[in-house]
């Protein structure tokens, strides 16, 4: 009986453990996520903002986080790479077309650019005691 009750106890502590890093890997990945979010929306085209304050993160379950925007036209503008309009004033009077940080592929670019900033977060979150 002693055996099965220090069994039971070991058990215990390795799923508290196991629970406790799965915990960790969720924080890093959301951490992650935000690194690659504030990186992007430094690079999107803003005229008042609305586009870069559509930004995002969230988790989907405990193994996944979407960032992305939540804006109407974010698909056209990431995908345009054309750029037509480039360095020309904006009606409004606000600044020029893409100007002075803005690009292309603004979520993309970051995400590629970051991955070992990536895996470096998450890993940092993962080696916690």
């Amino acid at each position: 009986m002693a055996f099965l009750e220090g069994l039971e106890r070991v058990l215990e502590n390795i799923n508290r453990e196991i629970d406790k890093k799965q915990k960790q890997h969720a924080a890093g990945l959301w951490a992650a996520g935000l690194l690659v979010q504030g990186r992007s929306q430094k690079r999107v085209p803003v005229e008042h903002g609305p586009l870069r304050a559509s930004a995002y993160t969230r988790k989907e379950g405990q193994t996944a986080v979407v960032v992305g925007y939540s804006a109407a036209y974010a698909l056209a503008v990431h995908e345009n790479l054309e750029q037509k309009l480039k360095g020309k004033p904006r009606p409004s009077g606000l600044g020029q077309y893409w100007g002075p940080s803005g690009e292309p592929k603004f979520l993309e670019r970051p995400f590629r650019e970051s991955k070992k900033d990536i895996l470096e977060t998450i890993a940092s979150y993962t080696r916690q005691k």
